[in-house]
């Protein structure tokens, strides 16, 4: 093989591992996807689905990376008509047999105060701390805002309103 035959194979190969479930002890993550940044962007978001397959209860308590000065769960909700960015105090929730859906408009992992740019089709890692399952590192790609691949629980959601937005800072 070439040197681009082989580059090639190796991008390949990395984009079909992003692609697959990952399975941590009984800890199951569908496609990790970060918004990519445009321009002097310093901010950005990582989405994840998250299934907990076993039978005990977990809990989401934390995000990590090297990306950015400040990795923290959050969550978008609204506010009296303003979309309000909030970190998560506590963790979240993640029953036995059940998935939470770190997507746009809802749960997510904010990166503040980003080292460098998150380029679109690029690959990048964070770290994700659970009580009992315990760190758990994981790639992802980094997609455009209209590539991204939003949960079918957002999807059925049309927005008819003009939103406002603060970003809350504690």
């Amino acid at each position: 093989m070439g040197f681009r035959q082989t580059s090639l194979f190796t991008l390949f190969a990395s984009l079909v591992g992003v692609a697959q479930p990952l399975v941590a002890s009984e800890i199951i993550f569908g496609s990790l996807q970060f918004r990519a940044t445009v321009g002097s962007m310093s901010r950005s978001a990582a989405y994840v689905s998250i299934m907990n397959h076993g039978g005990m209860a977990d809990r989401l308590l934390d995000a990590t990376s090297n990306l950015a000065r400040k990795t923290e769960l959050h969550l978008m909700e609204m506010d009296n008509g303003v979309i309000r960015m909030r970190p998560v105090k506590g963790g979240i929730d993640l029953p036995a047999g059940k998935t939470i859906h770190l997507a746009p408009g809802g749960y997510h992992v904010m990166l503040s105060g980003l080292n460098a740019p998150l380029t679109a089709d690029r690959i990048f890692e964070i770290t994700l701390v659970f009580q009992n399952a315990g760190e758990k590192t994981i790639k992802g790609i980094a997609m455009l805002p209209s590539d991204l691949k939003v949960g079918e629980h957002l999807k059925k959601h049309k927005h008819k309103h003009k939103h406002k937005h603060k970003h809350k800072t504690n």
